[in-house]
């Protein structure tokens, strides 16, 4: 590696995906510059995919495959310990079912040039063995809106290809400085279901802390969307709907400035999104439901959302 670049760290939080973790390993192999070290995180129960990592570490890798153990269930607890225990200047997270495209460790590396830089992100290609997944076309990506709404956009195809400063990262294509890694603080009342927004929380912790956050359109991976033990939003069901809104909701009262909180709280509230309406949507029902509002989930996502209130002026009022 060029002495003037800082050092690197790649997770891989795995779980049951043992012929994935392969393809994922792999393609960080034929990276340049070459990490320092790849850390593969798995569930302790989890044998298959302990002897896969047993099985890529008796190949003859340019890089040492560390493995290390969980027994936390959830998306969040791997992710932590990856960022705890990884040694290097930069500590970036990809996922198992996801591939590194051509020139992904130098993209990433680049921006940490600047000082003021303290996490670097990307995009996923939505793929399958028969090549990307149409997406649509979007100007802009990963910012919080007038109406406190998160929007992502990060599986989609930007217009742009400079790099930009954003306000959160993709889970499975993130990287941070390693100061900034060791002060965040993973919100465990988010590790249900799929976790879904914790990202968005840990990147509005760096922003608050004073750090850009940049994403670069053409840092990319290939991400296959392997099977996973907890479906999530991918399913809409009841459960998945209201754990989406519980996050949604907790992190914009605890992360976002008071203003903007108060904004995005009432409107979660009072319309929400299509996919987890909220109240004025249930009162005009037939135009909602016309326009792609899924009044089934309403109620459950109310309930999300109400408990994600609960559970922050709870421990407001009791002074912790």
């Amino acid at each position: 590696m060029n002495a003037s670049r800082p050092s690197l760290s790649v997770v891989i939080p795995t779980y049951q995906r043992p012929d994935w973790i392969r393809r994922a390993v792999h393609s960080i192999a034929i990276q340049d510059p070459l990490p320092a070290e790849v850390i593969a995180i798995a569930r302790d129960t989890d044998f298959p995919t302990h002897a896969a990592i047993a099985d890529l570490q008796r190949e003859s890798l340019p890089f040492p495959l560390r493995s290390e153990l969980v027994s936390e269930p959830g998306f969040i607890p791997p992710v932590r310990l990856g960022l705890s225990v990884a040694a290097s200047d930069i500590i970036a997270v990809m996922d198992d079912d996801a591939e590194a495209v051509a020139g992904w460790t130098d993209r990433l590396l680049r921006p940490y040039a600047d000082n003021s830089v303290g996490a670097v992100g990307g995009r996923y290609i939505n793929s399958s063995e028969d090549g990307p997944t149409p997406v649509p076309d979007v100007d802009r990506v990963a910012y919080v809106n007038r109406w406190g709404q998160f929007v992502g956009n990060l599986y989609c195809n930007p217009r742009f290809t400079d790099p930009v400063d954003v306000w959160f990262m993709i889970g499975g294509n993130m990287s941070f400085r390693r100061e900034v890694a060791r002060q965040l603080e993973f919100d465990m009342q988010l590790n249900r279901n799929v976790a879904n927004g914790y990202e968005v929380d840990i990147g509005l912790q760096v922003r608050r802390m004073g750090w850009r956050i940049v994403f670069d359109p053409l840092l990319a991976v290939r991400h296959y969307s392997a099977p996973r033990q907890t479906a999530g939003l991918r399913t809409s069901s009841r459960d998945s709907i209201q754990w989406y809104a519980f996050n949604q909701t907790r992190v914009a009262l605890r992360r976002l400035p008071a203003a903007q909180r108060s904004v995005a709280v009432a409107y979660q509230l009072a319309v929400g999104e299509r996919r987890a309406p909220g109240l004025l949507p249930l009162a005009a029902w037939p135009l909602a439901r016309k326009v792609g509002f899924e009044l089934d989930m309403a109620t459950a996502a109310l309930k999300g959302r109400l408990l994600a209130m609960k559970s922050v002026f709870r421990v407001e009022a009791s002074g912790r």
